[in-house]
């Protein structure tokens, strides 16, 4: 049986507990009573080491499952980019709720720099991925390393004077953060996300089926489940973490008019990337695949691995594993700055 009130784990962050805070909103229009339970991660405890450089899966979320499987809280809280591909032992993702934006923005003072193409400047990021992406367009520009919750890389953007600092917009929303008269917002939808960004999951231990099937009957979202996991499955396939410069984003669309077909047809769309850590080279791809709308549930699992397999096994033979390890990861990555 599932207990009277439910324990949610939670990273202390801000926006951490916002997103615990939608998961015991489901919870309570379905009649459940929960509480947080606020966990500190390894993650939110060194916020000064450059996340690449701890050399461990999960420094987001290796103590919530400690938390889970230590029976000291029921359920957990995660962003879905931050979860490994393989989950702990005991522990499983039985939900992820419907995605938020999944593009990465800019915050900036000025925009004339961003047209000029020999124009310097100075850039901010602690994800990997966002830096070599950037530095790939903008192989003159300098990136700083950027570590913190979300107020705080803001503030260190305020009091720096960098040029721009790059942030998740959903990050942004969820928190309602509101720009200085004098900053700017842009978006960036030719840097690629990273697999899972936007989504929010909900992890249980295994062995609790009913909370298990709960969590998947009544919070889970078909669509983002199936864009999520193809992404997630890509990344496995090709032997990254959350710290290595790959890119994945699967999104469906509808493909033929309701008149010109019996059953609405729509399309999966798969886009991947792989870039050098000092963003000097990349490989991508994008994939489509048509279905019919019952078939995103019935073939969910089998279009997941035949997509995933198909963009991996297209990236390796094009000299991805080279690619990914052609560069260490410096402060700094670009050696001409």
């Amino acid at each position: 049986m599932m207990p009277e009130l439910l324990r949610i784990g939670t990273r202390n962050s801000e926006l951490a507990r916002w997103q615990a805070m939608q998961v015991q909103e489901l919870l309570a229009r379905q009649g459940l009573k929960s509480v947080l339970v606020p966990v500190e991660s390894l993650g939110d405890r060194d916020q000064h080491t450059p996340l690449y450089a701890m050399g461990v899966q999960g420094v987001f979320t290796r103590h919530l499952d400690q938390a889970l499987l230590a029976r000291d809280v029921d359920l957990a809280v995660h962003s879905l980019k931050d979860v490994p591909v393989q989950p702990a032992n005991g522990i499983c993702l039985a939900a992820v709720l419907p995605r938020g934006p999944v593009n990465d923005v800019l915050i900036c003072r000025e925009t004339a720099w961003l047209e000029d193409a020999r124009a310097q400047a100075t850039i901010a990021t602690g994800s990997i991925r966002r830096r070599a992406a950037w530095l790939h367009r903008y192989p003159h520009h300098r990136v700083m390393d950027l570590r913190g919750n979300i107020p705080t890389r803001l503030r260190k953007f305020r009091e720096s004077s960098w040029q721009g600092a790059l942030f998740a917009q959903a990050a942004l929303e969820r928190l309602a953060i509101s720009l200085q008269p004098d900053e700017k917002m842009i978006s960036l939808p030719w840097i690629i996300p990273a697999p899972g960004q936007g989504a929010i999951a909900v992890a249980v231990r295994e062995e609790d089926a009913e909370l298990r099937e709960f969590c998947a009957a009544r919070l889970n979202d078909p669509h983002t489940a199936l864009c999520v996991n193809m992404e997630r499955a890509f990344l496995q396939a090709m032997e990254g973490g959350c710290s290595t410069p790959i890119c994945a984003y699967a999104r469906i669309e509808a493909a033929l008019p309701a008149w010109e077909s019996t059953e609405e047809t729509f399309s999966v769309i798969f886009t991947a990337q792989v870039l050098s850590p000092d963003g000097s080279r990349k490989l991508d791809i994008e994939l489509k695949k048509n279905l019919q709308s019952r078939e995103i549930v019935s073939r969910a699992d089998g279009l997941i691995e035949e997509i995933a397999r198909e963009a991996a096994e297209n990236l390796l033979s094009r000299g991805a594993k080279n690619l990914l390890r052609s560069s260490h990861h410096p402060s700094n990555p670009n050696p001409n700055l």
